[in-house]
């Protein structure tokens, strides 16, 4: 068996005895990532934020609305259908077998295995052959990442939109025809999954680099160019033409929506950057000062700086922020951080390695801690705290979570007993420690996190007094309580306003005088809470 040692070009660090062989390497790189996008993806109620909106408007697609699926909280279209089209199929397909929010989840771990290849590919093509698993490990190991792409929003589709975009711009030197094909559908997939905000990045990318590079200013990137729009012209043409045709007023309503450079958030982005980027941002810092000056006439530079500037200009002059819109950094950050880990000092590798070995062994255990401490009853302060956390005090055992979450900590003791770390090594021990402990905390926590968050107890609860489900009003209620209204009980809920026309009331309470004027006889049928909310959900009815 060939074995592919993993040397330190620097000669700083010392050269470990390869334990694992290149096809050994690529199976436990595949099962890191399925664990990944696996791991708490299913399980779990919509919980409130993006989860809330796109359930409602997945929802939507099933009852008819295919051109512009709404979210019950929603009066004019956020996001185009993509997305929700997808996961209205997968959840028509699966949920004889599963529930609607599950079903659609999985639609998630479709567009992120695309994005894992993509960027590996992407890397391979700019820095050569060793370095697209690399920078992969480096993407799954952004700390922002991980919940994100676990979350029921159109920004994963986005993502892999502009990923496939990317890998366009960076195979067109080598092959023009089939990089137009891959840049043309990934502007018309960004289009129709993310609307204007990332076509413009692609835009944006694609005419700043003969701009700014001479080596880019050639006939054969023009033809490339123009080729792709010819490519994505349908993606961009068909769905605003029906949309205009037949829904014209939410068309307008959804184009005049858009704003640009009515505000500035650069300071929003870079502050959050710096953590939701971990470790890809400060490594790839590193790349740029290390290299600053071959960095302008190379190509594997000039992508993806043009690339993260062109996501900086427009993201910041958005008039909303948002950490979905942080997540297409991760894609010029994790392809300059791949190149640029190698060139990492002795004293720097060696702490980034200790940072995660004790961040995420501390991590794992507390949550053991947690779960023993629910099951046993001790350390006594622990479970207070847990049950405090969890408002319950149920214990769930599984014996096959429990083989997972054991073989999920064996995984973690394997990755830290190498005696010898290299540069790569510390970046993939990182990307096992945040895997394993989202993972562990999915398999022993997952339970009583969605015990806090879940909504359905609630309102399914308040649907047994609900004899007429045409018209219900709202007082106190926000945007992700009406969207679950809508996914749990079927019924469109109204916000504050006229009640002449609706015999029903749902008022959040949170203080005995928050009432809304009634001048109707107003009776109450119903009233219950979340779990650790102090406050009363109270139903009206009006005789």
């Amino acid at each position: 068996m060939r074995f592919q040692l993993e040397h330190d070009w620097q000669n700083n660090m010392a050269t470990p005895r390869s334990r694992l062989g290149e096809r050994a390497k690529i199976h436990s790189f595949i099962v890191l990532c399925l664990i990944w996008v696996f791991a708490g993806l299913f399980g779990h109620a919509p919980w409130k934020g993006y989860e809330t909106q796109s359930i409602s408007a997945i929802h939507d697609v099933l009852n008819g609305h295919v051109l512009a699926p709404l979210a019950a909280s929603e009066d004019s279209l956020t996001n185009p259908p993509l997305y929700y089209w997808v996961g209205a199929f997968l959840g028509e397909l699966f949920t004889p077998l599963i529930s609607l929010h599950d079903a659609s989840r999985l639609i998630n771990a479709l567009w992120m295995g695309f994005t894992i290849l993509m960027i590996g590919m992407v890397n391979r093509e700019l820095w050569g052959i060793g370095f697209g698993r690399q920078a992969a490990l480096i993407f799954i190991g952004s700390v922002g990442l991980i919940f994100n792409v676990h979350t029921l929003m159109p920004g994963i589709a986005t993502l892999t939109s502009l990923t496939m975009g990317f890998y366009g711009l960076a195979l067109s030197k080598r092959r023009p025809f089939r990089s137009a094909i891959l840049l043309g559908v990934g502007f018309g997939l960004s289009f129709l999954s993310g609307g204007i905000l990332p076509l413009l990045i692609l835009a944006l990318s694609a005419l700043l680099l003969p701009a700014s590079f001479e080596i880019w200013r050639t006939r054969r990137y023009g033809i490339f160019l123009s080729l792709s729009l010819l490519a994505s012209l349908p993606f961009l043409i068909i769905w605003p033409t029906l949309l205009w045709y037949y829904q014209h007023d939410i068309f307008m309503k959804w184009i005049n929506s858009f704003h640009l450079f009515r505000t500035q958030n650069y300071i929003f982005y870079i502050k959050n950057l710096s953590w939701f980027a971990w470790p890809a941002f400060p490594l790839a810092i590193w790349g740029l000062w290390k290299f600053k000056h071959k960095m302008w006439s190379q190509a594997k530079f000039q992508l993806p700086i043009i690339f993260f500037i062109s996501t900086l200009i427009i993201t910041a002059a958005y008039t909303k922020t948002s950490q979905a819109l942080l997540m297409p950094f991760l894609i010029p950050l994790s392809t300059i951080a791949a190149g640029s880990i190698e060139t990492l000092r002795r004293g720097a590798a060696s702490a980034l390695n200790w940072f995660g070995i004790i961040l995420f062994s501390t991590l794992l255990f507390l949550i053991w801690l947690g779960w023993i401490a629910m099951l046993t009853g001790y350390p006594q302060k622990t479970y207070e705290r847990m049950q405090f956390l969890a408002q319950t005090n149920e214990s769930h055992f599984n014996v096959f979570i429990l083989i997972i979450a054991i073989l999920l900590t064996v995984i973690w003791i394997f990755s830290m007993i190498k005696t010898r770390i290299t540069n790569r090594s510390c970046t993939t021990n990182w990307s096992i420690g945040l895997t394993v402990s989202w993972a562990l905390l999915m398999a022993l926590w997952l339970p009583w996190i969605n015990h806090k968050k879940d909504f359905s107890p609630l309102f399914l609860s308040m649907e047994k007094v609900i004899q007429d489900k045409t018209c219900l009003t709202t007082h106190n209620i926000n945007d992700a309580q009406i969207d679950l209204i809508d996914y749990y009980l079927n019924i469109k809920a109204t916000r504050e306003g006229d009640r002449s026309n609706c015999i029903y009331l749902l008022v959040y309470q949170s203080h005995k005088k928050d009432l809304p004027p009634m001048t109707e006889n107003w009776k109450l049928v119903w009233s219950g809470k979340q779990p650790g909310d102090k406050n009363n959900y109270k139903l009206f009815y009006k005789e």
